[in-house]
This record gives C-alpha cells, structure tokens and sequence, in this order.
C-alpha cells in the first residue's frame, strides 16, 4: 500500500510526517508512505514556529484561480511520475487540494480513480477551478462586494454584490481572507478574485472512492470538514470527531480508530480485493 501524504498550509513535509509518527505505528508495517512538500513558503501555521524549523510551506497562497490551478498540476504530475498511489493523506490544504483533484478527477474520468482511498484530516473546503470566480472589492470605508464573474471575467448582471459575501461556496473564503488580512477593510480600496468552494448543497457529484474524515471537535474548520464528509458517498464514507483542535487526534483511542478506519477503507478497494 503506497500513500501520498500531503501537507498543512505553512508547514512541511517533514513536519506531516512528525505528525504521522504515532499513527503509522498503529498501520501495517509494509505500508509505504510518501510525503510531499508545497511549492510556496508560507508563514508558519499557529505554533508550528516554536516547534519545527522551516521552510515553511504551500501548496498555493490565496485562492486565486492561477495559484490553486497551478497546485492542481503540481500534484496530478507527481502522480503521474512517481505514482501510482493506493492511498492519500491530506491535512488542512493538504485534504483540501487532494478533494479538489479527487473530485474533478472523477468528473472527467469516470472508470479511472486518481486514489483508490483517502484520508482528510483537519480539511477545510476545496476549492473549484470549474465554476468561475468571485470578485471581492474593499471600498476602504469597511464596505465589502463579492461579485459573481462569468468566463470572461465581467460581474453577472443580476448581482447586487452582496448575494455572495454569504453564499455557502464563499462565506469560508470571505472570513479567511479577512483573518489573513485583518485590515482589509479599512486598508487602501482593493480587489481580489478567487475561486468559489465546493459545497454539498450546490455540487450534487459526490467523491466515490472510500473516505475517511477525521474532525476535531474544537477546530475552527470542524464544519468545513463535516461538510466535505458530506461531498462523499455515504456508502463508503467514514467519519471521526476526536475532542482536540486543528490538529491530529492525541488520544491513543482516537488514533486507533483512524488507524482501523484507513484499514476499513483499504479493505474497500481493489487493493486488498
């Protein structure tokens, strides 16, 4: 069994698999973990500084489609060239990016799985580089519009600019940006566009490959990572909410039951058929 692992925003792939440490103890011991770095420095996640040493990575920065279409790439090379894997393991943007291509993947090739399992742990939404992108413009007066573009980049004509500061796909991204960029309301006027996020009650495609989410109960992305649990089959979808944060679980009972969960989810592929 071979497993991608992929990586939190502003961390590395040596610090992922730091993380891993205690739960792959608990795995088969012929399972091959393979662990990538992001292509972008970041700034450290929260605690991670006083930690781990850096560089501290990414797989992309804000979600503009050019960066997130780039990572997009990036990954489907590496499997590509150094694939195939059974498996993936995503943490935060990690999980993120790995639903996204796991996603359009399916979409585009119906027989053909880019993983035939994965494990999203602590992810927020992925993003959709094949719905268009939203506009969002700071007035400097503390004012906010998120405008809805089409293919060609101009606002639909039936937006009012505020429909989609609250929309389920843009909502996430609206509050992230701002807690990147705490001053951007008041700060000079400016406009970013970025991609719009999956979201269960809009993308009726569900992932098809066996999942297994792992939530902390007191995580800020904890909705996030319920509602990609829900972008799946419920079939061969597995969930578990640990108490901790944004982080994998501490508990050895937590633990052992993401370790029997990725088991459970392996046994459901070709893999192990």
């Amino acid at each position: 069994m071979r497993i991608l692992c992929l990586h939190g925003h502003g961390t590395n792939a040596r610090i992922l698999e730091s993380q891993l440490e205690r739960l792959r103890a608990k795995l088969p011991h012929d399972w091959i973990f393979d662990f990538l770095d992001g292509e972008h420095v970041a700034p450290p996640a929260p605690a991670v500084e006083a930690i781990f040493p850096g560089p501290y990575l990414c797989y992309h920065g804000e979600p503009v489609e050019e960066d997130v279409r780039a990572a997009h790439e990036f990954l489907l090379e590496v499997v590509r060239e150094e694939g195939p894997f059974d498996m993936v393991v995503g943490f935060s943007q990690g999980a993120a990016l790995a639903a996204a291509a796991i996603a359009r993947h399916e979409q585009q090739y119906l027989t053909d799985d880019l993983f035939k399992a994965a494990v999203f742990v602590g992810a927020s939404m992925p993003f959709d580089l094949d719905t268009g992108r939203v506009r969002l413009t700071y007035d400097g007066t503390g004012r906010l519009r998120a405008e809805r573009l089409d293919a060609s980049g101009n606002a639909l004509t039936d937006d009012d600019g505020l429909r989609w500061v609250n929309d389920c796909r843009t909502a996430t991204v609206v509050n992230e940006f701002e807690s990147r960029n705490p001053d951007a309301r008041q700060d000079a006027p400016q406009s970013v566009e970025v991609l719009l996020r999956y979201h269960p009650r809009t993308h009726p495609q569900r992932i098809q490959i066996p999942t297994v989410h792992v939530v902390g109960a007191k995580d800020g992305y904890a909705q996030q990572g319920l509602d990609l649990a829900s972008l799946c089959d419920s079939r061969v979808c597995q969930t578990i909410i640990h108490e901790g944060g944004h982080e994998f679980p501490r508990k050895d009972e937590a633990l052992q039951r993401v370790a029997d969960c990725m088991q459970a989810a392996a046994a459901q592929t070709s893999y192990l058929q």
